[in-house]
C-alpha cells in the first residue's frame, strides 16, 4: 500500500462518512502537505500543542492522567519520525491554532527531487535564491520575507521538509550570532578581563561578517552549498557560545583559567581559537602583574587581581598584613609559587619606596602580552620574567637591609645586650646596679638606672659599638608586684624604628625579653655565687691570721665547721649552674652561627625574616621558654630561687662569724658569749648548719624533680638519651653528675634538631 493510500485510509476512517466529497478530498490534501512538510507553520512542535490541549482538558475534569499518558505513549517512539505524525493527528482533531488557514481549494504540486518549493494556491511561488537571501540576511540579524527577527520561519511560507531541516539548520547558527553579539555588546562594568572577552568575541564575528559578505556576492548559490559554506563558522560560533556560557558569573583569574581550561579538546579548531581568545583575555592580568611587579601599583579597579591589598592596615604592618592573595582568582596556568613571586616583589617593591624611603626602578618585564608556546597546555613564557625580575627586586631589598640599615649589625647588639652575649659589660653592670637592684622594685627609678647603664658601657669593651647602637640601648621597667625586688623588673630595652621593625617585631622583641629575664636571673646567680665565694674566703684569711687560746679554738672550730658546710653545697651548686650555664652558651652560639649562615643565602626578605625566627625559637628552646619546657622551666627557677637563698644565708653566717671574731679581739671570753647572747640580730652557728642542712635536702629534693623532668622530655627526644641517663643514676656521684651529661646530651639533641 502506498503512502497516499494509507493517508486517503486514516482520513477517510477519522472524517464522519457524510463529508463531502469536495471537502473530504481538500482534507486529505492539506493531510499529505503537512506530513510531506513535517508541520508547516506551527509555532510550536505538535508535542507541545498536544501536551497543552491536554493540560486545558485536565483542568476543566479536575485530573492530569492523559498528559501522563501521552507523554508516557510519546518516549516510546523515535521522536524525529514520530513528529509528522503527531502533526497530522493533532490536525485532524481540529487542535491547531497555530496553523495558517489554508484556501478551500489548495493544489499540491508534484514534488520533483525532493527540493521544489511551494506556496498555497493564491500565493506566488517562492524560489530557492529569494530563500538562500533571506536567510543571509537572517544570518545578520536582519528580518526578511521569509524569516523574521527572531530567526524563525514565517508562518505563511511552505517548504517541503528537507527545505525545512536546510533552513532549521542555518537558523540555528542566525541564532548563535544574535546571542554573541548580544553578549559582545554588554561587556560595559563587567571587569576588564570581561571586556576583553566581549573584544575577542567581536574580532571573531568580524570574521563570520566576513564570510557572510563573500556569500553575498555569489551567484547562483544554493541551499545546500550555502549550508556546506557555513559548516566551518558554525563550528567556531559554536565553541564562542559554549565560551559565552561559561563565562556567566566568572570573572578576573577565574574567567581566564576558563578560557585557557576551554582549550583542552581534540578540536584543533577549538585548540586555535582558545589559544586566539586567551591572548586577549590576558592582556588586561598581564598589565597588572607588570605594574604590581615594577611599580608597586594595583590597577584593578574591577577586583579581578589575584594580589588584595587591605587599606586599613597602618605602614607599620605593610609587610606581613596589608597585601595578600585571592587564591580564587589565581589563573590556573599560574602556579601558586609563582603567584607568591608575583606578590612578593610587588610587597618588596613598597617595601622599598613606603618604608626605605628609597627609589627603586626595575628593568621593564617584557612585551605588552603573554606569549604562548606552540601547545595550548604549556607553560607562558611568564615564569622566566616573574623569575628574573622578582630575584633582582628581592636581592636589592636584602642588601639594602643589610648594607645600609646595618640588619646585622642590630642583630648581634640585641645578642651582645638583650641576649648578654658582652660578657665583660654583664659583669660589670652587675656590679654597678648591685645596691640599686636589691631594694624594693616599688622604690627604683629609671633615670638612676641609665646612670648606672653608661656607666657600664663606658667601663667595658661595648664602649666601641657605634653610635647608632649605643644610643638605641636603654632600660624599661616591668610592672612590680608585691614582694618584687628590682632584679624581678629590671630589663634592658633596644629601640627598633623603621624598616627594621619588620624583623625585630614587637612579638620578637617580647620573645627577647622573656630570654632576658631568664638569662639575667642565671647571671645574677651566678654572680651571688661568685660574692659569697669571696665573702667566704676573705672570712677564712681572717680566721687564720688570728691566734686562740683554748676555748677560741673552739669555737674557730664550729666557725669551720660551718664553714665547710657552705663550701660543699655551694661546690654542689655551683657546678649546676655552671652547667646549664654552659648548655645555653651553647645553643646560643650555635643558633647564631646558623642565622648568619642562614641570612648569606637568603634570597628575599621574607627567608630572613624567617631565619631570624628560627633563631629566636632555639633561643627559646635553649632557654627553657619554648611550649613544652614549662616543668623543666619550672624546676630551674626553683632551683636557682635555692641558690640566691643559700647566698643570703651564708651572707649572714659570715657576718656573724665577723662580728664574733671583732668582739674577741676587745673583750674577754665572758663578754663574747654575753655579746653573742645580748645582740638579737646574731645567730648561732649551730642555727646556721640546721637552716644549710634544711636547704641542701630541699635543693636536692628539686634537683631529682629537675632531672625527671628532663628524663621525660629525653624519652620523648631521643631514647638514647635516657639510656645514658639510667647509667648515670646508677654511680655512686652526686645526682647532678647526672644532669650534667644529660645536659650534654640534650645540646646534642637539640643541634640534632637544628639539622633536621
Amino acid at each position: 500500500m502506498s503512502l497516499r493510500q494509507l493517508v486517503w485510509t486514516l482520513v477517510s476512517s477519522e472524517l464522519d462518512e457524510k463529508l463531502d466529497e469536495h471537502k473530504l478530498h481538500g482534507t486529505f490534501l492539506r493531510s499529505f502537505q503537512r506530513l510531506s512538510s513535517s508541520g508547516r507553520g506551527t509555532v510550536a512542535p505538535p508535542d507541545e500543542l498536544i501536551v497543552k490541549h491536554l493540560q486545558g482538558l485536565g483542568r476543566q475534569r479536575g485530573h492530569d492522567r492523559h498528559v501522563l499518558r501521552f507523554q508516557s505513549l510519546r518516549s516510546r517512539l523515535h521522536h524525529s519520525a514520530a513528529r509528522p505524525v503527531l502533526a497530522l493527528l493533532f490536525h485532524l482533531r481540529g487542535g491547531d491554532r497555530g496553523v495558517v488557514e489554508d484556501v478551500s481549494r489548495p493544489t499540491l504540486k508534484e514534488v520533483r527531487g525532493g527540493w521544489h518549493l511551494a506556496s498555497l494556491a493564491n500565493q506566488k511561488e517562492i524560489s530557492e535564491a529569494k530563500i538562500v537571501r533571506d536567510l543571509l540576511f537572517a544570518l545578520q540579524g536582519v528580518s526578511s520575507d521569509c524569516f523574521d527577527s527572531s530567526c524563525e520561519v514565517d508562518p505563511a511560507v511552505l517548504l517541503t521538509r528537507p527545505a525545512w531541516l536546510l533552513c532549521h539548520r542555518i537558523l540555528g547558527l542566525a541564532k548563535l550570532h544574535l546571542r554573541l553579539s548580544t553578549d559582545a555588546k554588554e561587556a560595559m562594568g563587567h571587569g576588564l578581563l570581561h571586556q576583553a572577552l566581549c573584544e575577542a568575541l567581536r574580532k571573531q564575528l568580524q570574521g563570520y561578517y566576513e564570510v557572510l559578505a563573500q556569500l553575498m556576492s555569489c551567484e547562483g548559490l544554493s541551499l545546500r552549498s550555502l549550508w556546506a559554506r557555513l559548516l566551518a563558522p558554525m563550528t567556531r560560533l559554536h565553541f564562542l557560545s559554549q565560551l559565552c556560557e561559561g563565562s556567566r558569573g566568572v570573572f578576573g583569574g577565574a574567567l581566564s583559567s576558563m578560557v585557557f581550561a576551554s582549550g583542552f579538546s581534540g578540536d584543533i579548531v577549538a585548540q586555535d581559537l582558545a589559544k586566539e581568545i586567551l591572548r586577549s583575555v590576558v592582556k588586561p592580568l598581564w598589565s597588572m602583574i607588570r605594574a604590581w611587579m615594577t611599580e608597586g601599583e594595583l590597577q584593578d579597579p574591577y577586583g579581578e587581581f589575584f594580589v588584595i591589598a587591605d587599606a586599613s592596615v597602618p605602614l607599620e604592618d605593610l609587610w606581613n598584613r596589608a597585601y595578600s592573595l585571592e587564591l580564587e582568582m589565581v589563573p590556573s596556568f599560574i602556579s601558586l609559587e609563582l603567584a607568591r613571586k608575583i606578590l612578593l616583589t610587588g610587597k618588596s617593591v613598597n617595601f622599598i619606596r613606603l618604608c626605605c624611603r628609597r627609589t627603586w626602578s626595575p628593568e621593564p618585564l617584557g612585551t605588552s602580552e603573554l606569549l604562548p608556546e606552540e601547545e595550548i597546555g604549556a607553560s607562558f613564557d611568564l615564569a622566566s620574567r616573574v623569575e628574573r625580575l622578582s630575584s633582582k627586586t628581592n636581592e636589592h631589598l636584602v642588601k639594602l637591609l643589610m648594607n645600609h640599615f646595618s640588619l646585622g649589625e642590630h642583630a648581634l647588639a640585641l645578642r651582645r645586650f638583650l641576649l648578654l652575649g658582652q660578657g665583660d659589660f654583664v659583669q660589670s653592670l652587675m656590679d654597678a646596679l648591685q645596691e640599686e637592684l636589691d631594694i624594693d622594685a616599688n622604690k627604683i627609678h629609671k633615670h638612676q638606672l641609665m646612670g648606672i647603664l653608661e656607666m657600664a658601657l663606658r667601663q667595658s669593651n661595648a664602649q666601641f659599638c657605634s653610635v647608632d647602637v649605643l644610643g638605641r640601648l636603654g632600660i624599661k621597667l616591668r610592672s612590680p608586684e608585691r614582694g618584687e625586688r628590682g632584679w624581678d623588673v629590671f630589663l634592658l630595652d633596644y629601640s627598633i624604628d623603621s624598616p627594621l621593625h619588620v624583623v625585630f617585631t614587637p612579638n620578637i622583641m617580647q620573645k627577647y625579653d622573656r630570654a632576658f629575664s631568664f638569662l639575667w636571673k642565671l647571671r645574677r646567680v651566678s654572680h651571688a655565687l661568685a660574692a659569697s665565694w669571696n665573702q667566704h674566703m676573705a672570712l677564712q684569711r681572717h680566721l687564720c691570721r688570728d691566734q686562740r687560746d683554748s676555748l677560741d679554738r673552739l669555737s674557730l672550730l664550729e666557725t669551720r665547721q660551718t664553714l665547710h658546710r657552705c663550701t660543699l653545697l655551694r661546690h654542689e651548686m655551683h657546678h649546676f649552674v655552671q652547667n646549664v650555664q654552659s648548655y645555653v652558651l651553647e645553643v646560643l652560639d650555635t643558633s647564631w652561627a646558623k642565622l648568619q649562615q642562614g641570612w648569606q643565602k637568603s634570597s628575599d626578605l621574607d627567608e630572613v625574616i624567617s631565619q631570624h625566627e628560627r633563631y629566636l625559637a632555639a633561643v627559646e628552646e635553649g632557654a627553657f621558654l619554648a611550649k613544652g619546657s614549662e616543668a623543666i622551666l619550672s624546676g630551674v627557677s626553683a632551683l636557682l630561687s635555692l641558690v640566691l637563698e643559700f647566698c643570703t644565708l651564708q651572707e649572714q653566717a659570715c657576718a656573724s662569724c665577723f662580728e664574733v671574731a671583732a668582739v674577741e679581739e676587745e673583750e674577754s671570753v665572758e663578754a663574747v658569749f654575753q655579746a653573742v647572747r645580748g645582740r638579737p640580730f646574731a645567730r648561732s652557728l649551730a642555727e646556721c648548719r640546721a637552716s644549710l642542712d634544711h636547704l641542701a635536702s630541699t635543693f636536692q629534693m628539686k634537683l631529682q624533680l629537675f632531672l625527671r623532668a628532663l628524663e621525660d622530655r629525653s624519652i620523648q627526644a631521643t631514647a638514647s638519651v635516657s639510656y645514658w641517663w639510667g647509667i648515670w643514676a646508677e654511680d655512686d656521684g652526686p645526682a647532678w653528675l647526672a644532669g650534667l651529661w644529660f645536659l650534654s646530651c640534650l645540646v646534642e639533641v637539640s643541634l640534632q634538631k637544628e639539622k633536621g
